[in-house]
C-alpha cells in the first residue's frame, strides 16, 4: 500500500475518466489562448474562451438560466472556468447562443454570436463522453449596427 500514492490513485481516475484529460488540455490552451502566462506580450487578442458542448452517449448537455436583464434561457455552449482533476470535476459558465439580432436561440438555429454570462455550474465530468469545441471568434462577438432605411 506504501508504494501506491495519490498520484496513481489519481491518474487511475483520468484513465477512467479520459474527458477530464481533454478538458484538462482545453484549459491550457484557453490560458495560452487569452496571453495570460506571457510575460513580454501585452497586446491582447481578443479571445480568452474556447467554447464547447458536452455530451453523454444519447445527446448534448444542455442547462437552464437566467441574463442580467432577467431573459431565460438554455443552453448547451460552456466555457470552462476551472478544472478539479483530482474529482474529475469542472465549474462551467454559460454562454448564451444569439441570433444576428441578440436573440437568444437554439443551437442548432444560425448562431450569430455566444454571450458570456455570470451563469456557472459544477459538473462531474464522468457523467460525459465526448467535447466539441466551437471558435473562439464566436463568443462574445458584436452584433451588427442595422441603419433603418428611409
Amino acid at each position: 500500500m506504501g508504494t501506491k500514492g495519490g498520484k496513481d490513485m489519481e491518474k487511475g481516475l483520468c484513465e477512467k475518466h479520459c474527458l477530464c484529460n481533454e478538458m484538462e488540455e482545453l484549459l491550457e490552451e484557453q490560458r495560452k489562448l487569452s496571453l495570460e502566462d506571457f510575460r513580454f506580450v501585452c497586446a491582447k487578442i481578443g479571445y480568452d474562451t474556447i467554447p464547447f458542448v458536452l455530451s453523454n452517449d444519447k445527446c448534448a448537455f444542455e442547462v437552464f438560466g437566467r441574463t442580467k436583464s432577467g431573459i431565460f434561457f438554455t443552453t448547451q455552449v460552456f466555457r470552462l472556468e476551472s478544472l478539479d482533476t483530482r474529482n474529475c470535476c469542472a465549474k462551467l459558465s454559460m454562454l448564451v447562443p444569439v441570433d444576428i439580432d441578440g436573440f437568444p436561440v437554439d443551437l442548432c438555429d444560425e448562431v450569430f454570436s455566444l454571450v458570456r454570462t455570470n451563469n456557472c455550474i459544477l459538473v462531474d465530468l464522468s457523467c460525459f463522453c465526448s467535447i466539441q469545441p466551437l471558435s473562439p471568434k464566436l463568443v462574445n462577438r458584436e452584433l451588427p449596427i442595422v441603419e433603418p432605411k428611409c
